[in-house]
């Protein structure tokens, strides 16, 4: 049969409206939608949405629709499709295998006479299998293995990651919503359902509208207040209930606390020794499963990539017995050495039975940092438990698999690493800090960023390895957040053995992390940071504590400012956030290099949440170029894009910092029509190092960008330091970089610096945001300078 959809139809579930009619008989709407999607039956109602099956040239798939019939106020029924349609956006975004697929036309309205609103349409993909809920029950509710629940459970947390990373969150995570698919694959269906997200605004209207699973949802959750870690804490709970066969609501809780009682009823009988072993790598786990369930949700994990590294950990002892060892380094140096022995790592340095501290956001290859955006168990895992265990052999054999499969930056250091381990050759050991976090262009930038130096460190070390010399690389994640920027700051300077550091990514962080930095006397020198504040960041008795590759934002402002006056562009509306250094400190120069060449600022408008209610500045003060000076935070990224739309919108020329190459503004820049210029501080078509664009290609099998080409220079000065100096330390490499007569070279050319730590070459390009017509990726057209 075919399903009508039209409201006023009197039989919309007329069996007499076959596969084969294209009107229905009985009021003549049309049952092909979008000339395409056949319904064929509802599957379910509630909430607000109803779902449907339909059929797409033969392929089942599911089709939800908007219901707001409960609705009478119309201003919540608009909020209510604006977040429909935002939801449709971000589905259409997301891929992965473990989220239902939406085709980029899978949105839709549709029209019926008579009627005083659309149907708002969604058609996703149909994920044939069971629920977990019905999988155990076929299973007569026997629990999983904790094996398999770690498998499962980072299946899910890929999902989850890309979910958190567009800011919002699943609100009823529960065995009924996790799909397991015939080949073992798990999806997670409903979540960010209409349902869910207009419920989560209905609620605040109306405090008793709960939205989630009682026994399921945090209690956060249950009192109207949803954050990431509800997500968390469902999840804690889902996994119960598969490792135990039973739903939390039927397991006991702690008079006191509050905490389910549920370890006793996980099925692991075996006395042996290797069972021993395995329950204490279980109780990792659980430990982490009751951390999820935290009552507070400031105490569970604060994000996936926490719940990540956690899983990633397993328990290895030496091949001696453990009881031997530890009885003898006890009886040696007593309890506080012993436990100084087994944790007091020094950054990369790593002697017999030490073991590398865990989940500390840092890492020389016992972890991994950099999320696997495919998450499969992988050759890098198994790389880096071997790190973690001290069996260097086999991590190398691991992570060159890994390498040649995934060209991942961070599988190499960690490579480069286990190799001078092996071979005994002497290290140096320098740090870089990137925005490791589950932000997907923090993801994207960290790779770049880590590209860089990968590729200078594996340069280095081939080059060198004759001489019996390597260089070591520690990589550390602030997360792209000040408080722990510092904190990973104060970790670094008290690794002795670290002799300097590369980062932080954006101005911020940089200068809450260059006071600690200063106090331990530990070198940064920056590729990405340009806010003028750091010019002056080191005190008077400590003068060298800072360098950078990458020009300052006077270079910045000043190249747009003359770009500007040539195109006859000299009345400019800034769009800046004034809670930031760096887009602060852009916004003046701007303003004062835009007067210099003759032109004025007529509007200065903060990039705030409200941002639609400042956007009639721009024609009220006659602006012909709007200048965007958005953050790396992710805080200002939608203000950002509404920026972007109103320029397309009016044709208004769009310029701006590095910080518009970011894919999400990006895709909205790409579109404008009256074009899109960025300064950057590197493009592959530059000519001060012709080789360097090949090199990155055939390295990592893709084109390089400029943060790849600067952390490549900066890591590229440190190494010309460390050359000139037998003896390395912190405070004689800072010097060394110092004098008036230092150089290096990079993928930028010549390096060299000002008393100040500025880089004296000012090499900035300005180019166009295109599509390729060809391929359909967004790239750099560099401007003709003279223009």
């Amino acid at each position: 049969m075919s399903y009508c959809l039209n409201p006023q139809c009197p039989s919309p579930a007329d069996l007499m409206n076959t596969n084969s009619n294209i009107f229905c008989r009985n009021c003549g709407a049309n049952l092909l939608l979008q000339n395409k999607y056949r319904v064929i039956r509802l599957l379910g109602s509630g909430g607000f949405s109803r779902t449907f099956e339909v059929e797409d040239n033969g392929t089942k798939k599911v089709l939800k629709v908007l219901n707001l019939s409960v609705f009478s106020d119309s201003e919540k029924k608009s909020k209510i499709v604006n977040l429909f349609k935002r939801e449709a956006e971000v589905l259409i975004r997301l891929h992965n295998s473990g989220i239902p697929q939406v085709e980029a036309d899978g949105y839709f309205e549709l029209n019926f006479p008579n009627c005083p609103e659309p149907l708002y349409c969604l058609v996703m993909e149909k994920i044939e299998g069971l629920n977990l809920q019905q999988w155990l029950k076929n299973r007569d509710n026997q629990p999983i293995t904790p094996e398999l629940a770690i498998a499962y459970l980072k299946q899910i947390l890929e999902i989850l990651e890309q979910v958190h990373a567009q800011g919002y969150f699943h609100r009823d995570i529960k065995p009924a919503n996790i799909m397991v698919k015939p080949d073992g694959q798990l999806v997670l269906i409903d979540f960010g359902a209409v349902r869910d997200l207009a419920q989560t605004y209905v609620q605040q209207e109306n405090e008793n509208t709960i939205i989630g699973t009682v026994g399921y949802s945090s209690p956060e959750q249950m009192k109207g207040t949803v954050v990431k870690q509800s997500d968390f804490f469902a999840l804690g709970r889902t996994f119960v209930h598969l490792l135990t066969g039973k739903p939390p609501l039927n397991l006991p809780e702690d008079e006191k606390t509050g905490k389910l009682i549920w370890r006793n009823q996980v099925p692991l009988h075996s006395n042996s020794w290797r069972s021993w072993l395995d329950k204490m790598k279980w109780r990792s786990l659980f430990d982490l499963l009751d951390e999820m369930m935290e009552s507070y949700w400031k105490n569970r994990p604060e994000n996936t990539q926490v719940i990540f590294r956690r899983l990633n950990h397993s328990i290895t002892l030496p091949r001696i017995s453990p009881w031997v060892a530890g009885t003898a380094i006890f009886l040696g140096i007593g309890l506080p050495g012993s436990y100084w022995y087994f944790n007091g790592v020094n950054g990369c340095d790593k002697i017999w039975l030490r073991r590398f501290p865990l989940d500390d956001s840092i890492s020389c290859g016992e972890e991994i940092l950099l999320p696997n955006i495919n998450m499969r168990v992988t050759e890098k895992e198994r790389g880096v438990k071997a790190i973690a265990a001290g069996k260097y052999q086999d991590a190398i054999i691991w992570l060159e698999k890994a390498w040649q499969k995934e060209r991942d930056p961070e599988t190499l250091i960690y490579l480069n690493n286990s190799r001078l381990e092996v071979e005994k050759i002497k290290a140096y050991t320098i740090a870089v800090v990137a925005p490791l976090s589950i932000n997907n262009d923090n993801i994207y930038s960290s790779q770049e960023i880590l590209r860089g130096v990968a590729q200078a460190q594996n340069e280095f070390n081939q080059n060198y390895k004759s001489k019996n010399l390597g260089l070591k690389v520690l990589i550390a994640s602030d997360n792209n957040q000040i408080q722990d920027a510092r904190k990973i700051a104060e970790k670094l300077g008290q690794q002795r053995d670290i002799l300097a550091v590369i980062g932080h990514f954006r101005s911020d962080t940089t200068l809450e992390a260059i006071k600690v930095y200063q106090q331990q006397h530990l070198l940064l020198i920056s590729a990405t940071a340009t806010s003028e504040s750091l010019s002056t960041s080191c005190q008077s008795n400590y003068p060298n504590c800072f360098f950078r590759v990458v020009p300052s934002n006077r270079v910045i402002a000043e190249t747009l400012a003359n770009y500007l006056k040539n195109q006859n562009k000299l009345k400019a509306a800034i769009f800046f956030n004034p809670n930031s250094a760096y887009s602060q400190s852009l916004q003046a120069q701007m303003k004062g290099r835009l007067s210099d060449s003759g032109g004025k600022v007529v509007a200065e408008i903060p990039l705030y949440d409200n941002i639609d209610n400042n956007l009639n500045r721009v024609k009220e003060q006659k602006a012909n170029v709007i200048v965007l000076f958005t953050t790396t935070d992710g805080l200002t990224s939608d203000s950002a894009v509404g920026v972007i739309e109103y320029a397309i919108k009016n044709k208004y020329l769009v310029v701006g910092g590095d910080s518009l190459d970011n894919n999400k503004l990006l895709k909205a820049l790409v579109g404008n029509q009256a074009d899109a210029v960025v300064a950057i501080p590197w493009h592959s078509r530059n000519k001060l190092n012709r080789d360097f664009p090949e090199k990155v290609e055939k390295m990592w099998q893709k084109p390089g960008n400029w943060r790849t080409a600067l952390s490549y220079d900066a890591t590229r000065v440190l190494l010309a330091a460390l050359e000139k100096i037998p003896s390395p330390s912190r405070e004689n490499i800072e010097q060394v970089i110092a004098e008036t007569n230092f150089q290096a070279t990079g993928a930028t050319g010549l390096i060299s610096f000002k008393p100040n730590g500025d880089r004296q070459q000012d090499n900035i390009y300005l180019v166009k945001v295109v599509q390729n017509p060809n391929t359909g990726q967004i790239e750099f057209l560099p401007l003709d300078k003279s223009k």
